[in-house]
Parts: C-alpha cells; structure tokens; sequence
C-alpha cells in the first residue's frame, strides 16, 4: 500500500510544472527608451522574484550594470528623474556650473564657429567626428561603476548580480560579449550609438553599440549563466525599418541595425515589453517611461509568481547590496596621468587641473568630485578634448589612476554671427582668433561688428597662465562708432524722449583678472584714447552739428560674480556687479561752423556703481519665475563746455537692450537709483513670455537742455516692456513691445530682434 502511495506522488510530481530557481533577465537596447527597465526590475524586487543574473545592450547594459553595481531601482529612478542624465547626454558643459566665469570675459556670442589647423596642411579643416560629445556621460560612467569594478577585480561574475553587456567590433563586424575589464569602460562601450557618440578603443577592437548585432542579448544569457527562467524586458518594437516619423538619430541607428532574435523560448522565459514611444534622446518623459515598465511588469506578475518558487524579501536583497556597495573602495585619486599633449601643453593642463602639490614630484590627492570638475573647467573653454579616461584601482595605496588622452583643438577659429532686426539696428559680425597653449595660453584676434547705424570692433590679445592662482591679462585696441541721427527704432507713436547723435570711441585697453570663486572675479583695467561726441547745437540753428571731443585717461577695479545661464534674456542665474573709476581728460569742442577745436579744459571725476540682475523660480510653481534689476551709481561727475556733452559723457540706465539702441537724455544723470522686476511666464524651457517694469530716481540737473519740447527736469523715469523670448540653438528670437515714462502715450516701440545686438563697452566705463 506504501509503494503504490509513493507512486503516486512521484507521478503527480512529474506531472507538476516545473518551478524555477535561478532567474537572468536581459535588457534590450534602445536610448531613453531603455528607462523602461527601471520600472520592471523596480516591480520585479518589490514582488520578490528573485534576480540572478542580468545582462543588456546599450541602455539596456547601463540600468543592467547599475543593479549589478548595487544601485537599487528606487536610486536609479532617482538619478534619472534629478535630470543628470538628460544633462549627460546634452554634450554641452555647463558654463555656470564648470567653467571658470574670469575665463568667459570677453567671449562673444557667436552664431557658428569654424576651427581650422594651420599647423597640419593636410587636415586644415577638422570636422567633427561625433554629434555629441560624451565627456560627461563618459565621467559619469566612471562615477557609477569604478568603484564596483574595483571590489569585483574587474570580474563581472563578482559583482553584486553577475553581469555581462554586448557591444559591436566594426573592425571584425561581429558582436562582442563583455564580462571581464573596467566595467565603465564594457557599458561605454556598449552604448556608442554610431554617430552619436565616439567609439571605444580595445585592443585591437574598434567598439560601437551592441545594438547593430544583438540588441537583446538572451541566447547569450542563456548559454553563459543557464538560468532556470529568462525574464525578457524589451522596450522596442523589434525588427522594424525606420519610418519617416523617427528622427535623424533613429533613423540612422536603425538602419545600422542587423535582425535580432526577439523570440525567447516559450516554456521557460517570460516576456515583459512594449513599444515605447519616445526619440532615442529624448529623457524628458523618463517618469512616464519608467512608469511604463513598472505596470507591464506588475502585468506579468502572476504568470512570473506561478513559475519562481524562490521569494527574496526587499529586506533580504537591501542587505545584500548594501553588503557589496560596502566592499567598493571609495573613489579618491593620487595618481594622474595626462596623455597626447606637449611637454608645455601638458604643464599648462597639470596646473589648471591642480593635480600637482607644491612639493616637486608629488601628486594631490583628491575625490572624484574634485577631479571632474576641474578638469571640466578646462574643457569647458572648448580649447581640449579629452578620450574616454582608464581609471585602476590600486589596492596597495587604496587609492586609484586617472589615465587619460587629450588634444588640443585646432589653433584657427572663425566665427560668424550678429542680430538681424525690424529696426535700423542690424548687424553682422565676424571674429578671428588664433591660439597657442603652452606653459601658458596666448589668444590673439580680432571682432568685427558691421551695421548701417553701429559699428565697432576690437583688436588684441589674451594671456592666461598659472602662478600661485589663475590669472589673465589682456590687452586690445578698440573703436566704434554710433549713429543715432537716422532709423525710427521700432517707434509705434510720435516720440519726445530721443536726441538724434553720432558717437565715436577710439581708445587702447590693458586688463588683469583673476578668479575669487569659480563664478567670481576681480578685475582692474586701464583705458586711454579720446571719444568723439556730435550733436544738435545748444547754441545755432544749423544743420551741421557741434563736436566735443574727450581726451582721457580712465582706471576701474570692480568685483563680479556671474551665474546667468544665457548671456542675452536669461532665465535663471545672477549677474552681481561693485565697480570704482577715476577718469581725466581735456575737453575740446568745435562749433558745427568748423575750424579748430575751442577751449582745453581738463576734466576729471570719480565713481562708484553697484549692479545686480536676478532670475529664479518660484517654488512649487513650473510656469511663472521672478527676475529683478538694481542699478545704483554716485559720481562728482563735471560739466563739459556743453550741455549736451556734459550728458552724453554721464552713466545711463539702460536696463533693457532697446534702451542702448536710441540716445534719451532723460536717463542720464551723475548720480541715480534704479530697479526694475521682471515676472516671467514660461511655455517651454526655451520659449516665454516676460514683462518689465523698471524705475529710476536721478540727481536734480543744475540745467535743463534746450532741445526738449517739455523744459522741466522731471528726476523719476520709467520703463515697461512686454517681450516674447525663444532661445534657438543658435541665438535668441524676440518680439518687445517697450514704453518709455508714463506722462502721455508717447514713446512708445515695438521691435524684433533675432540674435545678439551687441554693444561696444565705453572708453570711460560708464
């Protein structure tokens, strides 16, 4: 009776589904549609399915590797929704966050530039070699693995899951399987999309996405680790042509792509997965995305339950990452080695860096942290590129190598930009600059502003180098000239505030700076030349004009510190500004009559002016944003032989670009106070809607001009202005509606500018 009972249950036994014990999910590739697989291996630990094995290709090797690498799905979602990765993948170093603002004086806003190499007749011109740069995304890597690479010796299988990626060799045009190494290094990759980003050099392997051979790895999976269930997350549609909607990047992807095996085998896997509707690039519905995963997988829940017997509590599974997170040495760095570069160059890199102690022969020690931002804040500049870093761990000092190859761009650089206008105020510009970077680094060039009403250009040099701190001189020759006698400048209505003048400077400047803080600086800078002014005459009813002409010696020293994140209509950041002159001259003047230059008076004064613009964000509020403006200056500023040169050669307040494109007497003074506020209405990052209104309370005039039609000195002025603003990836578009004073409905303008309306700094400052 015993033996016939046992032979039943060994019968219904065999009978009974078979009951998985050890469980490998693999991760298909696809840009920022891979998030997806956040939210399945979130849903996957929370059910307590337990997760043996992982492997991927591109996005799918990154969000494999980082559960490998002991990051919990709750860590990856927040990394991904803080916006770092959208970040890392924009190619473009955050000049606010990373470059030294002392090093961006003096830069000019440029529609394109080209870089040419005079040095290699060969390769004169340079094209770029990848759409994106993956500097970031290449420190970034390094960041999230190194340090789990080091606890597992290099050996995926040690990791915390054990893992292994897939990338593409061109060279042999096969695929890859990557399981031992740095592990940065096997996700990078396998992540070089063609086109989009650099390939990776390995031995004799030239390295792009895994994706154009095997972009869903499980018949790898399967024959490396032998899992009693495959769990498949795919967030593609498969095997499928491009179609006319992908974009440009998808499109050329898919066209790399070979046919991949999608068809996991039926009685022993499951497939969790859906076609996610977003670009390749696109991270900005990564919470949507993530979500996605999350629901599918929960989906697929019970179908998964019937068939793992093994559950892994949360519990269980935190502690044992936690276990590994705390074998992975800290990533702290005292050996650098910088590559590709001259003996000078490479000096100049080592200095900036601050890698080198002020012992001879010994290295610094510092975190990573440290690291990547300083050499941030020379790539930033746009002189170096740098190739994926090698980064070992040593386990002698516990400290780790930063092995990494840079170059310098080519020396030849032109530029091509300016501002075209509803206005007479149109311009087109032109820049030449050409570099050596050795011990220290030498720029010479030229900027060339050409418009109907406004030109100015400038001509001279730079000098950064490095003693006991970063410090710059310069050095220019400049000229301009402004002629405000003809153009209507956007006027709407019959107008009242306007003078018709023609202004011309011609002085030589010398400069020193150094950096205070990474977006600080301190400055002193010397001027000498003489700036003509032509006006209406006070004293004839003539056509011709009078000329006054100030021939001077000016001094500033001023303190700043800027964080604005467009250089024209920002939306976020400050620009804070505590200057002091001292300036002195002759002043000549010549009667629109002609003949020589009357009178020799000698002029001088002191000043002092405080500047702060501001833009933030309103909390717990995504479409509306504040900015404001102050503006203070206090001079003994004298009078010239003239009235109007008197006022011409006094501080202005000109708040808005409008307001330096017309000549207004009213906001003129030697001592003023004024503000402004700037409620900003957002429609998309880029595109917004923002209102001004500004003030200004001026110093009572011992004269009021004789060429205003109302000859009271009114000391309280106002601006209002109503602007739309949508920042294009080669400059900004803008549609401003501005009203001058409130007494009467005059003055008022309506202009469109498309680019940058530049203006030539003052001989006198202000």
């Amino acid at each position: 009776m015993l033996r016939q009972i046992a032979s039943i249950l060994l019968l219904l036994l065999l009978a009974a589904p078979a009951r998985a014990e050890r469980v490998g999910v693999v991760m298909s590739g696809g840009g920022a549609k891979g998030l997806y697989h956040i939210g399945v291996l979130q849903a996957l630990e929370e059910s307590g399915i337990p997760i043996d094995y992982v492997a991927g290709t591109s996005m799918g090797s990154i969000i494999a590797a980082m559960y490998a690498a002991g990051y919990s799905p709750a860590e990856m979602r927040r990394i991904v929704s803080s916006g770092v990765v959208r970040e890392w993948v924009s190619g473009r170093l955050d000049p606010n966050r990373y470059g030294s603002y002392y090093r961006q004086i003096g830069s000019n806003p440029s529609f394109v530039s080209f870089r040419f190499d005079l040095n290699n007749p060969r390769r004169k011109f340079r094209a770029p070699t990848s759409l994106v740069s993956s500097t970031q995304i290449d420190m970034a890597l390094i960041d999230l693995f190194t340090p789990a690479s080091a606890a597992a010796g290099d050996d995926f299988d040690r990791l915390m899951v054990p893992f292994f990626c897939v990338a593409s060799d061109m060279n042999s045009r096969a695929p890859v399987v990557l399981r031992r190494g740095a592990l940065q290094e096997a996700v990078r990759a396998s992540m070089s999309i063609p086109l989009v980003f650099r390939p990776v050099t390995r031995d004799s392997m030239l390295l792009y996405d895994g994706g154009i051979f095997d972009n869903f790895p499980w018949q790898v999976l399967d024959r490396t680790f032998r899992p009693d269930l495959i769990v498949g997350s795919i967030c593609t549609t498969g095997n499928t042509p491009p179609h006319e909607d992908n974009s440009l990047l998808d499109q050329a992807f898919l066209l790399a792509m070979q046919q991949t095996d999608y068809d996991l085998p039926a009685d022993r896997s499951v497939r969790i997965g859906r076609a996610v509707e977003v670009n390749m690039l696109d991270f900005d519905s990564a919470e949507e995305v993530m979500q996605a995963g999350y629901d599918d997988a929960m989906e697929a829940m019970p179908q998964l339950l019937a068939r793992v017997r093994e559950r892994r509590l949360p519990a269980d599974v935190a502690a044992r990452r936690e276990a590994f997170r705390a074998r992975c040495p800290a990533l702290r760095f005292d050996d650098y080695r910088f590559e590709g570069l001259a003996e000078a160059p490479q000096a100049y890199m080592r200095d900036f860096v601050q890698v080198d102690r002020r012992t001879p022969g010994r290295q610094r020690e510092m975190p990573f942290g440290e690291l990547r931002d300083n050499i941030f804040a020379v790539l930033s500049s746009g002189d170096f590129t740098m190739d994926f870093p090698h980064v070992r761990y040593d386990s002698l000092s516990g400290r780790y190598r930063f092995d990494a190859r840079f170059a310098i761009k080519p020396t030849f650089r032109l530029m091509i930009g300016g501002n075209i206008s509803s206005t007479a105020f149109n311009q087109a510009y032109l820049g030449f600059s050409y570099q050596t970077i050795g011990h220290v680094m030498h720029k010479l060039g030229a900027d060339l502003y050409l418009g109907p009403l406004y030109t100015w250009g400038t001509l001279g040099g730079r000098t950064d180098f490095y003693m006991r701190a970063p410090l710059f001189v310069d050095y220019s020759f400049n000229f301009s000239v402004s002629n405000f006698r003809h153009g209507a400048f956007g006027r709407l209505s019959r107008v009242d505030n306007t003078q018709q003048i023609k202004t011309g400077d011609l002085f030589f400047s010398a400069g020193a700076g150094m950096p205070v803080s990474r977006r600080g600086c301190f400055l002193v800078r010397a001027n000498a030349g003489h700036v003509n002014y032509h006006y209406d005459s006070d004293r004839h009813l003539v056509d011709e004009t009078d000329h006054s002409r100030f021939t001077f010696f000016a001094a500033k020293a001023e303190i700043a510190r800027n964080t604005l994140d467009k250089f024209l209509y920002p939306r976020r950041g400050s620009d804070i500004r505590l200057s002091a002159v001292w300036v002195a001259g002759r002043d000549k003047r010549r009667q629109a009559q002609g003949g020589p230059f009357l009178l020799r008076d000698t002029r001088s004064w002191l000043g002092a002016r405080f500047t702060w613009d501001k833009y933030f964000d309103l909390p717990s509020c995504s479409w509306f944003s504040l900015g404001f403006n102050v503006d203070a200056v206090i001079t003994d500023h004298p009078r010239f032989d003239t009235e109007s040169s008197t006022l011409l050669s006094m501080p202005s307040y000109a708040p808005i670009p409008h307001a330096r494109m017309i000549y207004m007497p009213d906001y003129h003074s030697r001592r003023f106070v004024a503000g402004g506020i700037m409620p900003t209405f957002d429609f998309t990052p880029n595109f917004f809607f923002r209102t001004g209104f500004y003030a200004m309370y001026r110093a009572r005039r011992d004269f009021v001009p004789e060429a205003l039609s109302e000859p009271v000195d009114h000391r309280m002025h106002y601006i209002a202005e109503a602007s739309f603003v949508y920042h294009t990836a080669i400059g900004p578009v803008s549609l401003a509606l501005t009203k001058y004073d409130l007494r009467n409905w005059k003055n008022m303008y309506l202009t469109f500018n498309f680019g940058y309306p530049i203006f030539a700094p003052r001989g006198t400052f202000y």
